[in-house]
């Protein structure tokens, strides 16, 4: 496992920097060094000369410090742009966004107060576009989160089914769009200031959603003031390993002291965007996974679905094709560079003619294909890597096998690493015994995800209707930190580049490929 990282977290400073940092430098001797300090809540106050001495160089910041920004109009004055120093070592995140360490810690961020519900927002104030701006923003990357969120207002109704909280004074400043964010982005920490009370929550389970998201465990932290006179604590430290770089069955793991989520995501939408939370639908090609089970359709005569093959992306004589990708071509079947592949020499097998899955493939064309494997393997090997190929039949109307080579040392706990991801995601990768085959144990038209590691074992699973099943999941398996630590390339459309790019990359492939191709 990677790395633990060091960070500290404080709460409202307001002007009082001499007793932040003097303390910061004193935590860091004892137990440093930390990684990051993160402020919530107010950092500047009414006095802020105190600001000088580090402004100026007379006293030095120690641990690479991040703010929110102004929560007043009074204080914008103090904030310039997005990303800027305000001091040596003091950084202003900015608006909103996500803040990523050279660790790999992942921080997503909303300053300001919430302009509840009014349209436009200003230099102090967030809008619910800004806060679905963020969520879209978290969900382009890696699809099991961020590790904090930083919101200077507290989530509404943080503290439903928390028997152990202590808090007797109402809270003043929370907001359900922090809340609907917090629902949104899952975060392993949401910190929050402003109330001036110290509080730390009983972690609680994110329920996973239609987004195929993970269903991990939140800690909210409620920060006091800075010096405050009744002595609540207003710094805290934690040791975190990056969201990305963790195995699933770590992230996964409960705690004795869990409750159930205070966020209903329908309560909070209906509230905040008005109006009734329709459900998402599940489309799929060739199959469809609303429908009921075969015996509960035993009466009922399926539709057949026409598909017109002059319109898919992968039969080889489709004018869809984009052939400048075709790195060899066979009797049955072709190899072609991935479009928004994770890495240089991610290829895909692909049938010349239209067949859906590879347990619905002529004996003919399987033997071709397990040819293009066998000199994938040759070819990978040179590299010191060696390919794992994986093929979804779900979402998809022709087989592609995609084969993405990875390092020799990356192999090691592979078969766990996808295993624990599944469990993660609320399903079981079995086995494929060695005297059979995938065609023996799924029939034809059932939609299923298979993988094939670099020893030749077959993990696979039948998805069912009742599955939310992650359509990138073999991407975010072999993107994760164990094996490429690539967890900014899991969605392929991210990583796509332009044309010119993509055709001197063939030609590259073509002629590393040409000591093994047996087409020509």
């Amino acid at each position: 496992m990677a790395e633990k990282q060091k960070i500290l977290i404080c709460g409202d400073v307001e002007g009082r920097f001499i007793t932040l940092f003097n303390r910061v430098e004193a935590i860091n001797k004892k137990s440093g060094p930390f990684d990051l300090l993160l402020c919530v809540g107010n950092f500047f106050g009414v006095n802020n000369k105190e600001f000088d001495t580090y402004k100026f160089g007379i006293k030095k910041v120690e641990v690479p410090t991040y703010v929110l920004g102004p929560n007043k109009e009074e204080h914008v004055k103090f904030y310039p742009e997005d990303g800027s120093e305000l001091c040596p070592n003091v950084h202003y995140l900015g608006k909103r966004g996500v803040y990523t360490n050279s660790t790999g810690i992942k921080v997503a961020y909303m300053s300001g107060i919430s302009s509840d519900g009014q349209v436009g927002g200003n230099e102090y104030t967030y809008t619910l576009e800004d806060a679905v701006f963020l969520k879209n923003l978290c969900k382009r990357g890696s699809s099991r989160g961020v590790d904090i969120l930083v919101t200077s207002q507290w989530p509404n109704e943080v503290m439903r089914y928390d028997s152990t909280n202590k808090i007797k004074v109402g809270l003043n400043m929370h907001t359900n769009v922090a809340a609907w964010l917090a629902l949104q982005l899952k975060p392993r920490y949401h910190l929050s200031g402003l109330e001036g009370q110290f509080y730390e929550r009983a972690p609680f389970r994110n329920p996973v959603g239609n987004d195929s998201s993970l269903e991990i465990a939140t800690r909210f932290l409620g920060l006091a003031r800075v010096g405050n006179a009744n002595k609540e604590k207003w710094i805290y430290a934690v040791s975190l390993t990056p969201i990305d770089k963790m195995s699933i069955k770590d992230l996964m793991q409960r705690t004795t002291d869990e409750t159930q989520c205070p966020f209903n995501l329908v309560e909070l939408e209906n509230i905040l965007f008005k109006n009734k939370r329709k459900p998402e639908e599940n489309i799929q090609y060739f199959y469809d996974t609303n429908s009921p089970e075969p015996e509960q359709v035993k009466h009922k005569k399926r539709q057949k679905i026409e598909f017109d093959q002059s319109k898919c992306w992968f039969c080889l004589a489709s004018p869809s094709v984009e052939k400048h990708l075709v790195v060899a071509v066979g009797n049955s079947v072709y190899l072609a560079v991935a479009k928004g592949g994770l890495v240089d020499q991610h290829l895909l097998i692909c049938p010349v003619e239209h067949h859906q899955s590879s347990i619905a493939l002529p004996d003919s064309v399987v033997v071709e294909v397990d040819k293009f494997k066998d000199a994938l393997r040759s070819m990978y090997i040179l590299k010191q890597m060696e390919p794992v190929f994986f093929e979804r039949n779900y979402k998809t109307s022709h087989m592609q096998i995609q084969a993405v080579p990875i390092p020799l040392a990356a192999q090691k706990e592979l078969k766990d690493i996808f295993r624990d991801e599944a469990e993660g995601h609320g399903f079981v990768l079995e086995e494929l015994e060695s005297h059979n085959r995938l065609d023996q144990v799924l029939a034809k038209g059932v939609p299923y995800f298979c993988v094939e590691l670099p020893n030749k074992t077959i993990l696979y699973t039948k998805i069912q209707s009742s599955m939310n099943f992650p359509i990138n999941f073999g991407r975010q398996v072999l993107a994760s930190g164990p094996i490429l630590n690539l967890p900014d390339k899991i969605d392929w459309k991210e990583c796509v580049v332009k044309k010119e790019i993509e055709e001197k990359l063939v030609a590259s492939l073509r002629k590393a490929f040409k000591p093994f191709d047996f087409t020509e």
